[in-house]
């Protein structure tokens, strides 16, 4: 069965700090992995799309790394700013496989600003 799971489910952090979130996935045959951010009520932004060669990829203060052999794949967040408040979804893609391109339980990231 085709399946992909995400944790932690939800991630507060403070301004500044960085963060991880991780995706494993059983989805064979594996075509890429992409990961996107949804801010409530918006539509999804690609963050980065890996396929199956690809073992470490940056866009800005975002890093994915993914190992297509133990199928993971984990997105760093640099710095959290107030802004990157949103969910956080890992979406994997089969080779000629109808039905794999699903979208499961997303991660959500709360950034807090200290307050002194």
């Amino acid at each position: 069965k085709n399946q992909v799971e995400q944790s932690p489910p939800s991630l507060a952090v403070l301004e500044g700090e960085n963060c991880t979130f991780q995706c494993n996935y059983t989805v064979s045959p594996f075509n890429n992995l992409r990961w996107y951010t949804q801010d409530t009520g918006k539509g999804l932004v690609s963050l980065i799309t890996m396929t199956y060669s690809d073992n470490k990829k940056s866009n800005g203060r975002y890093t994915a790394t993914m190992d297509a052999t133990a199928k993971h794949s984990f997105l760093h967040l640099t710095a959290a700013q107030l802004s990157d408040l949103a969910f956080y979804i890992c979406v994997v893609g089969a080779l000629c496989s109808p039905g794999t391109r699903t979208l499961y339980p997303n991660l959500h990231l709360d950034v807090v600003k200290e307050h002194f």
